[in-house]
């Protein structure tokens, strides 16, 4: 059997020429807070692996379920019912045999996010969308801590990327407004509505009235190529933050990409706000048809 050093120098040797040494040595030092490693997260903290990452903290407390595998990285039969920050972990380690990892099955919880946040290089927000409380205390705690964020949604057939930067992008509640109290329910479906929509620039073409009904039947569609799609996009984004490269746009400024219609956009407040009317009248047709 192969050694890990051996593995991992031969592995790295197909990036000469896209990335130098020093940055490869950059990248090992780096470390990787990932909450949630799902669909989104699971994907980019394996894809990081590859490109030379070796620290990482990863966080979830949800265990895989057979709904899970058109599209996230650690499901697969042999997995399901296991935690998926302790199945990605082990994927971690296939990946880069010289990935150290700290793993918390307990999620990102009230109790460790400051210890999560503190002291490393970039988050990862794939926490689900339905956590608003502790989706909310990351950010916040990353822009406290001077760590950016960086979150890959996914919608429909693409993908958007935000790089959240601790110190030019706004905080949580200027970019995606306050959290109304979960008791005042159609106030609290209008803001899920609207946090989703903080990120994309068009409305792609899909089949609105399933694609709604699943939604707030809680069943979100989605397919495995925009999450790999979102993994690709995640983990260079997070190299860029990391090499200090500057390539990437900050929120408010995000990303749009949508393979099936082959469309790449930049999203600013303008392109984001007609988006959203634009949205927001497809649901109104919907909910009335």
């Amino acid at each position: 059997m192969i050694e890990a050093e051996d593995y991992a120098r031969q592995a790295l040797d197909r990036h000469q020429g896209l990335l130098t040494a020093a940055e490869q040595e950059r990248l090992a030092s780096a470390t990787i807070a990932a909450a949630g490693v799902g669909g989104v997260g699971g994907g980019t903290c394996v894809t990081l692996a590859r490109l030379g990452c070796r620290r990482f903290r990863v966080a979830d407390c949800g265990a895989f379920e057979p709904s899970n595998g058109n599209r996230q990285t650690g499901c697969a039969c042999s997995t399901v019912g296991r935690n998926k920050a302790d199945v990605v972990a082990g994927m971690i380690r296939d990946a880069n045999p010289l990935a150290e990892i700290e793993t918390h099955a307990e999620g990102v919880t009230d109790a460790n996010v400051d210890a999560f946040v503190n002291g490393s290089s970039v988050a990862i927000d794939g926490i689900d969308l339905y956590a608003l409380p502790i989706k909310k205390r990351l950010y916040d705690r990353a822009r406290t801590a001077g760590v950016p964020v960086v979150s890959t949604p996914i919608f429909g057939f693409g993908a958007a990327l935000a790089v959240f930067d601790p110190v030019r992008s706004p905080d949580f509640d200027s970019h995606f407004g306050r959290i109304p109290d979960p008791s005042d329910a159609p106030a609290y479906r209008r803001y899920l509505q609207r946090i989703a929509m903080g990120f994309f620039g068009f409305v792609p073409d899909l089949d609105w009235r399933t694609f709604v009904d699943r939604v707030y039947g809680g069943k979100c569609p989605s397919i495995g190529t925009s999450c790999m799609l979102a993994a690709g996009m995640g983990a260079l984004a997070i190299a860029d933050v990391i090499l200090q490269r500057g390539s990437y746009p900050v929120v408010p400024e995000t990303v749009h990409i949508d393979l099936r219609h082959l469309r790449v956009i930049r999203v600013g407040r303008f392109r984001r706000l007609a988006f959203k009317l634009k949205l927001a009248a497809i649901l109104l047709r919907t909910r009335r048809g």
